[in-house]
């Protein structure tokens, strides 16, 4: 029987699919490898698609169920009113990296800034909730023991050493949509598959302080500052 249920999200390129991968590997814990959108959908639809991982989960043995989507960020709410007892983990990374990454992804760094801002806005409005654990991918990255420990006794789950091998376990999250895609995609998968990689700092050798305008005043300035990015 699956007892409690839990979703990843926040800002995308912040690291929610490390920590999905992450706690793929335990042995309570069932997660559809892929990012589902399923509380974007028509309410009846969103119920259905919930009860079908539910049933994957059950089927698998498994008494805890974890989804990953990180625009799902956007409905949190909506997961309160239909998933009762849902918990969230929401992970936030350094704008400048986001920005790099993200923009390097779409070809589009404007696109990115807005985004990490316009998403992290609805992580901030979330922080000091009961059922919202936010935390930084840098600390993850420092201290990946203490993170994940700490992830699971918020998610009542037993920790282990173990779970920081999952790498030694491989998973095929991403499937490609087209023959444009095959690459970006193998190379997610690639990197699902391999330890923990610190990317902290990057931005510095790939994107000009003139694109970063955005994190510097305003709306960026203060979520910067509030995770800790000064």
């Amino acid at each position: 029987m699956v007892e409690r249920a839990a979703f990843i999200c926040g800002c995308g390129h912040s690291g929610t699919t490390l920590i999905a991968a992450i706690l793929a590997s335990h042995p309570q814990v069932y997660i559809p490898f892929e990012e589902t959108n399923i509380f974007f959908k028509w309410a009846p639809l969103a119920m259905f698609r919930y009860w079908k991982i539910r049933t994957a989960a059950r089927r698998a043995g498994k008494s805890f169920l974890l989804e990953k989507t990180p625009r799902h960020i956007r409905r949190v709410e909506r997961i309160r009113r239909m998933v009762p007892g849902a918990r969230f983990v929401v992970p936030v990374r350094d704008g400048r990296d986001v920005v790099a990454s993200i923009g390097r992804r779409l070809g589009n760094r404007k696109e990115a800034l807005d985004r990490w801002i316009s998403d992290n806005s609805l992580v901030l409005a979330q922080r000091g909730k009961p059922d919202v654990l936010i935390y930084r991918y840098e600390d993850l990255v420092e201290n990946p023991g203490v993170i994940v420990e700490r992830i699971c006794k918020f998610l009542g789950l037993p920790y282990s050493p173990e779970l920081l091998d999952y790498h030694m376990r491989p998973q095929n999250w991403f499937e490609s949509s087209g023959a444009e895609q095959k690459e970006h995609v193998a190379l997610r998968n690639r990197q699902i598959s391999q330890p923990i990689y610190d990317g902290r700092g990057r931005w510095r050798s790939e994107i000009a302080e003139t694109d970063l305008q955005g994190l510097k005043q305003g709306r960026g300035a203060l979520l910067m500052k509030e995770f800790g990015y000064e």
